[in-house]
């Protein structure tokens, strides 16, 4: 959540969230409240989808999320945040190729 408000501070108004759980992306694209275990954060991505202009949330499949998984686990190991504003960092560049 905290890289959406990045994004809105950046001037980023139309947006695509995609996500491996199928169901986490129903949810979030369903009017209705949720009252399982995960409402809490499908609440908040609901609240904060109305900030974008535009807001689509989109299921990926896990073979699609090579990428993801490199900045992420990247990140954690250098202990900072990876930011895509200015192009993907150079030790990607091969995952996203391959994705």
């Amino acid at each position: 959540m905290e890289d959406a408000w990045i994004g809105l501070d950046l001037g980023i108004r139309p947006v695509e969230v995609e996500g491996v759980s199928l169901t986490v992306v129903k949810k979030a694209q369903m009017n209705e409240e949720d009252k399982f275990e995960i409402s809490a954060y499908i609440k908040d991505a609901k609240i904060l989808s109305k900030e974008f202009h535009t807001c689509i949330f989109m299921h990926s499949s896990r073979s699609a999320n090579g990428v993801t998984h490199l900045l992420a686990t990247e990140e954690i190991k250098r202990i900072e945040h990876t930011y895509l504003e200015n192009g993907v960092p150079s030790f990607a560049n091969a995952a996203v190729e391959l994705d």
